[in-house]
């Protein structure tokens, strides 16, 4: 009997020591699967979220979509006039602050940096028609001799901003659906002050070729033409950003 009792008394104490390690134990699995839950959510938080990605393309694109060019295939059927003009304000949105005045107050461009920036958006193949551009909104000043252009220095020419809807990628070619938005109404104020995102005049389709130091725009269409939404719903850019198909967040 006495035995009896004295194994008795030690499984108390072992299930009285025990216990509170098991306790830790289930404490410890609760707080780990409270950080895989958490770290879930922000993880597709981050994917579904490609706002600064969405944000890059819309710098990309700004130069070219500003003119509503009309519609190409490839980049040599693009208007030469707006290749011209959208390489040109790609080098005057990069370096403003970098190019000096001539003596009638315009801004000189060097032809060559013309040249780079129609590259960095066409592709290297593209060949810029250099000439004089004489308009009622703005003139451009081909000065052969010193090889530049003359830009007023103040000159307003965009007519639309670019806002980014959605995003697919399919190897190392990216389809982005862009709105059109007037400038200065990218938002909206109603009467009680609340802002809201205005309706674009149209939507296009913005198709870009992925290469070693940026992208290439290699065609514009109109938006009726399908869209392929078919690609991997991850989001993972090949500069190590989302690759995704996005849905309609607004940039």
């Amino acid at each position: 009997m006495d035995n009896n009792l004295k194994r008795t008394r030690e499984r108390h104490q072992k299930y009285r020591y025990a216990a509170p390690f098991g306790g830790l134990f289930l404490l410890l699995a609760a707080i780990g699967l409270v950080a895989v839950a958490v770290m879930s959510v922000h993880l597709t938080a981050a994917i579904m979220d490609n706002t600064k990605e969405k944000q890059k393309f819309e710098s990309f694109i700004l130069p070219v979509l500003m003119f509503d060019p009309v519609t190409f295939e490839s980049p040599a059927d693009a208007d030469p006039e707006m290749v011209l003009k959208s390489s040109l304000w790609a080098a005057l949105l990069d370096n403003r602050t970098k190019y000096t005045y001539d003596e009638s107050g315009m801004l000189v461009v060097p032809v060559s940096d013309v040249d780079v920036y129609a590259a960095r958006l066409f592709g290297s193949d593209i060949k810029v028609e250099h000439k004089s551009i004489l308009s009622f909104e703005m003139n451009y000043v081909y000065n052969e001799e010193q090889n530049t252009y003359s830009v007023p220095a103040d000159g307003q020419v965009w007519q639309y901003k670019p806002r980014v809807q959605k995003i697919t990628k399919k190897g190392n070619t990216y389809t982005l659906l862009v709105d059109y938005i007037p400038p200065g109404s990218l938002w909206e104020t109603d009467f009680e002050g609340n802002t809201y995102e205005p309706e674009p005049d149209k939507t296009m389709i913005y198709e870009l070729k992925k290469v070693k130091n940026g992208y290439n725009i290699v065609a514009i269409r109109e938006s009726g033409e399908q869209l392929d939404l078919s690609a991997s719903s991850g989001s993972s850019g090949a500069d190590g950003e989302a690759e995704s198909s996005s849905g309609s967040d607004a940039a």
